[in-house]
Parts: structure tokens; C-alpha cells; sequence
């Protein structure tokens, strides 16, 4: 027996559901594919540009209803659209690529801290790696 199947209507509505709020600058065309083994419920993956040619497909959205169907509507929306955001389009050139999520912690430091001052600590940290990069000195650091 195959672990992968033809998703249902209602995983791809509700999937389009949160797709339809984003705003993204290009038309992008996606390929469903159901995976009972997935540990996510949702996974999003870039199509390689010559299956992508021969499909006529840019993303595969991979999801395991059977998971899906144990959250609440709020969770499988974030879910979603934690996946849709690391979609990064080339406005000029059309092309996708998938980009990692900003902040990436565990939740116990969000429990702590809260999710405002490890976005802070992580964003000054890529601004000192950046400034360092374009030749600052620490005396000039600028946060």
C-alpha cells in the first residue's frame, strides 16, 4: 500500500483559504499530493524547474490529512501560512525560491522571554553580522 494519495477537496480549500489572504506578486500554480507518513501536517517544496516545465507546476503542497483533521482552525491556518512565508518570488525574474523561517528558537526561551525581545536579541545579531560584512568597526556598531 502506497503512503502517498490524491488529497481531498476540503484539504485544498482549506489550504486556499489561507493562500487567498497572502498577496504574492506572481501567479504560481501548486501540485497536491496527500503523505500519511509526513510528520507535518503540511510541507511545501520547491518543484525542480524541469518537472516544474513538464508539469506545468511550481510548489508541491505535501499533507497528511490525518493530521490535518486533528487541529483546530486557527492551528491549520498558522500552519499554513507558516509554509506559504518562506515562498520568496523574484519580482523581476519570476522565479521562486524557498527561504527560511526569521526567527527560529525553542519555546521555552519564548515562554521566558516572549517572542518580541528573541525577535530583537536575533535581529541585532543579523545586523552586527551584516554591519561587519560591509566593513564597520565595533566602535561604529548602530543597532
Amino acid at each position: 500500500m502506497s503512503k502517498f494519495y490524491q488529497v481531498s477537496s476540503d484539504a485544498k480549500d482549506t489550504f486556499f483559504d489561507v493562500f487567498n489572504k497572502k498577496t504574492l506578486p506572481v501567479s504560481v500554480k501548486f501540485e497536491f499530493i496527500g503523505n500519511e507518513t509526513q510528520k507535518e501536517m503540511i510541507k511545501l517544496t520547491k518543484i525542480p524547474d524541469q518537472y516544474a516545465f513538464l508539469h506545468e507546476k511550481e510548489l508541491l503542497i505535501s499533507i497528511n490529512e490525518d493530521l490535518m483533521n486533528v487541529f483546530d482552525e486557527e492551528s491549520k491556518e498558522i500552519l499554513i501560512e507558516q509554509e506559504l512565508d518562506k515562498v520568496n518570488i523574484n519580482i523581476e525574474t519570476g522565479k521562486i525560491k524557498l527561504i527560511k523561517p526569521d526567527l527560529s528558537t525553542f519555546s521555552s526561551l519564548i515562554n521566558k522571554y516572549g517572542v518580541e525581545k528573541i525577535a530583537r536579541a536575533n535581529k541585532v545579531e543579523e545586523l552586527y553580522q551584516q554591519q561587519v560584512k560591509d566593513g564597520k568597526t565595533d566602535e561604529e556598531f548602530i543597532v
